[in-house]
């Protein structure tokens, strides 16, 4: 099991200032955010130019910025869409040409909490056993003077821990507001409210920020969709489900699943020969990744099942493999474009492994999709699957899977011949129509793994590829 970095929150105690509102002069205190040893608040004074782990600061408004936005933190992912289209975000941060923080996500941005202090430029995004917390220095030309936060970096953590950090740094703000004897601030009602949610409201709570809604103030009208959702839907598919679809398409998407499992059909009792073959030889991954408590990247997993599949399938690093003989493959078309909900997909179908796809797709996408089902084929320990475009930790797993089946990193370079020079828009077209995927696979997989600066490369001996 791999272990992760701690989230931490560390604060002390200041005495009160002259100047604020009671509950900020309360919770003045040095704050240090944290990530392993990687300090977030790490700042620059603007006149000293002297370097600190900690700002002072009032915690009143992060506390409350926290409880607000509660079960965003804990449930909704969408936020991972827009890191994930960055080039490098999954190596090195997003850098600063990210636009303002009021343009990005306000129940993941940390800066949303202003209440006119200065906070770290940091974004929190759950992804399922892992929340990945993102976080990047001020700009140099600032215009005002004022505290600049220097650091930069990008981890997961597990998010058990960082729910329990977040928490305890709630109920320590709160505390120090009632020993003040300050009450009926609109952070201890809100936290009074979640700290006393039943089961059933937990759940919705939790569903609704799947979908991208405030629980509270949003989800009201999708009530009844989401209860349907919770109803026919087993985890993790309700997760993977309500962190794809559009909340105005809940009880759309519904149906089509419904419609799709017509086409699957009813389950046979003999599953796929070679399926079966590939799900005895990737058990122990399969085991490793569903494990209580693993923590494993889920990506590294997705690349190690891809290794096997192609040693299966007898494949040299830069020959194309091709998913497709291992599935039945059908298309149902929806009436609008909703790009959520991707494809269903089913272990055992009336005519074996089969998937539904939700849109047209032409060669190379569909290849890549069929791909990312086969992970689910062989690694799933459920009979039935979706594909979405969430960024859960199942989702995760299968797209590093699909770019390393289908065009591995160390068939990149070789083929590239040496990866270590620029490649040119011409290389990767090349290389793509090699694997016979798209070109965005293949920048993909020279992001991530072939120019990363711990890539492991031996050049083949002359006449071998």
């Amino acid at each position: 099991m791999t272990e992760l970095p701690a989230f931490r929150l560390e604060w002390v105690w200041r005495d009160e200032p002259a100047t604020g509102s009671p509950e900020e002069r309360a919770t003045r205190a040095d704050l240090r955010m944290s990530v392993g040893a990687e300090d977030l608040t790490r700042n620059e004074d603007p006149r000293t130019r002297v370097l600190a782990e900690h700002v002072t600061t009032a915690l009143y408004p992060l506390a409350e910025w926290v409880a607000f936005n509660w079960w965003s933190l804990n449930a909704d992912a969408r936020p991972g869409t827009q890191i994930s289209q960055l080039r490098f975000a999954y190596r090195n941060g997003v850098g600063d040409a990210r636009g303002a923080w009021w343009m990005r996500s306000r129940r993941h941005v940390l800066r949303a909490a202003c209440d006119g202090f200065h906070w770290p430029d940091v974004i929190f995004v759950p992804e399922g056993r892992e929340t990945r917390v993102v976080w990047m220095p001020d700009a140099t030309s600032a215009t005002r003077e004022r505290t600049r936060f220097v650091a930069r970096g990008n981890a997961v953590v597990e998010s058990a821990g960082f729910v329990v950090a977040l928490r305890g740094f709630v109920d320590a703000v709160t505390e120090r507001l009632a020993a003040r004897g300050i009450t009926g601030t609109p952070l201890q009602t809100e936290w009074d409210a979640i700290r006393r949610a039943g089961e059933e409201e937990t759940a919705f709570c939790l569903a609704a920020a799947r979908l991208g809604l405030d629980p509270y103030s949003e989800a009201g009208p999708h009530r009844e969709a989401i209860a349907e959702v919770l109803k026919q839907l087993p985890e993790p598919l309700a997760t993977d489900f309500l962190n794809g679809v559009g909340a105005e398409h809940v009880t759309d998407r519904l149906g089509w699943l419904a419609e799709a499992r017509g086409l699957v059909g009813p389950a046979r009792d003999d599953a796929s020969a070679e399926v079966a073959e590939l799900r005895a030889a990737c058990a122990d991954l399969r085991e490793r990744f569903f494990a209580p408590g693993a923590t494993d990247n889920p990506w590294e997993i997705g690349y190690q099942v891809a290794d096997r599949v192609r040693e299966w399938a007898g494949l040299r690093p830069t020959e194309p493999f091709d998913p497709a003989p291992l599935m039945h493959y059908e298309t149902l078309p929806t009436a609008y474009l909703d790009r959520g909900l991707v494809a269903l997909g089913a272990r055992r179908g009336q005519r074996g492994p089969t998937l539904v796809a939700a849109r047209r797709f032409t060669a190379r996408p569909r290849r890549f999709l069929q791909a990312r089902a086969l992970w689910h084929l062989i690694c799933d320990v459920h009979e039935e699957f979706l594909i979405a475009a969430a960024h859960t930790h199942r989702q995760h797993v299968a797209r590093g899977f699909a770019l390393e089946v289908l065009a591995p990193a160390q068939g990149i370079a070789a083929l590239l011949a040496d990866p270590a020079h620029l490649v040119s828009a011409e290389d990767v077209e090349v290389i793509a129509d090699d694997y016979g995927v798209g070109n965005i696979v293949v920048e993909h997989q020279l992001d991530n793994r072939v120019l990363a600066q711990n890539f492991e490369w031996t050049p083949p001996a002359a006449g071998v590829r």
